[in-house]
């Protein structure tokens, strides 16, 4: 496969799962907003939201003021934003057409409606009334693309490479939304433990739509402990950053088993998968959450590098976050 085609088809990957992962953090926004009206706190729940989005740098104001009225149209409708929702479907489109014969019919039209409907989205869709609604299509976009590829597309390098882009974006979503609730909103005055650290907890597993998961595996009231145990380390939950990496290492065998020249990629997911099977929730809290989420972050950012030094892709630009060192 040309190098190109397998870039576009791997970028189509990650910007169908980048619209459902920002449409995931402004559900969480918008959910954390509403607690904090009921209960009369003053917090800062749009600038959380914005910096795990990665768009510290694009958000046109001081993104320590912002509130709901500046973030959410930013974040969904804005075309200027390259992380909206509404630029995410446009890539996602750019890329699939210019692949267009690299994937299915069904797969194509899933991006191209999607494309479509947000390119329509009007302010009054981004206000509170509507805003549930208009989260919910966006995210029934992408299910019906996925549905697209696991029905419809051949088991081959095509859908590796979409895959490939997938599981990067998921692993790397998934770690910045824990992090918005357990770096930057629970305030002094509600410690572990609370009655509203609880309720962020279970809003976060809502946001991240494993509130079901949760119940299933664990069978008890929502506990911190056990839900960064579903999102990073469960290997059964695939919205979990162990199971990204298990899947990402299974696409790039399969890759590498045609006989690429360079297997960095694969060592490198496979590293980073030995490394998290060996942690644990309480070494994984002792260490530090946030330091932690963001060295998986970074481990996200330097993986997709490797996939595009590999496979001959374009330089891919570092995350907005902060390196810390394990």
């Amino acid at each position: 496969m040309l190098s190109r085609t397998a870039e576009g088809l791997f970028w189509l990957g990650r910007y169908i799962e980048r619209a459902d992962n920002v449409a995931r953090f402004v559900e969480a926004g918008r959910r954390f907003d509403a607690m904090a009206g009921a209960s009369g706190d003053d917090g800062n729940e749009w600038e959380a939201v914005l910096i795990a989005a990665g768009s510290r740098q694009t958000f046109p104001g001081d993104i320590t003021k912002a509130t709901a009225e500046d973030a959410i149209p930013f974040m969904v409708a804005d075309p200027d934003n390259p992380s909206s929702v509404q630029s995410c479907f446009a890539m996602a489109r750019a890329n699939a057409r210019a692949q267009r014969g690299a994937i299915s019919s069904d797969a194509w039209e899933a991006v191209n409606t999607a494309w479509r409907a947000a390119q329509n989205i009007t302010p009054l869709e981004c206000t509170p009334r509507y805003l549930a609604r208009t989260l919910e299509r966006m995210r029934t976009f992408t299910s019906l693309f996925r549905g697209a590829l696991a029905a419809t597309m051949l088991r081959d390098e095509s859908l590796s490479f979409l895959r490939l882009g997938q599981f990067v974006e998921r692993a790397d979503a998934t770690a910045r939304l824990l992090d918005v609730k357990y770096h930057v909103l629970l305030p002094d005055d509600h410690p572990v433990g609370s009655a509203k650290d609880q309720l962020q907890w279970n809003t976060l597993l809502r946001a991240a739509g494993a509130r079901s998961a949760y119940r299933w595996v664990y069978r008890k009231p929502v506990e911190h402990r056990l839900v960064i145990d579903l999102l990073l380390l469960n290997k059964r939950s695939p919205r979990s950053y162990q199971f990204c990496l298990n899947e990402l290492c299974a696409y790039l065998g399969t890759l590498h088993a045609g006989g690429s020249a360079s297997q960095g990629s694969l060592e490198l997911a496979t590293q980073m998968r030995e490394s998290l099977a060996a942690d644990d929730v309480d070494a994984i809290v002792a260490h530090g959450l946030h330091e932690y989420l963001t060295n998986r972050i970074v481990g996200c950012n330097r993986l997709a590098a490797a996939i595009s030094t590999d496979f001959g892709f374009a330089p891919i630009l570092a995350a907005d976050v902060q390196v810390q060192t394990l």
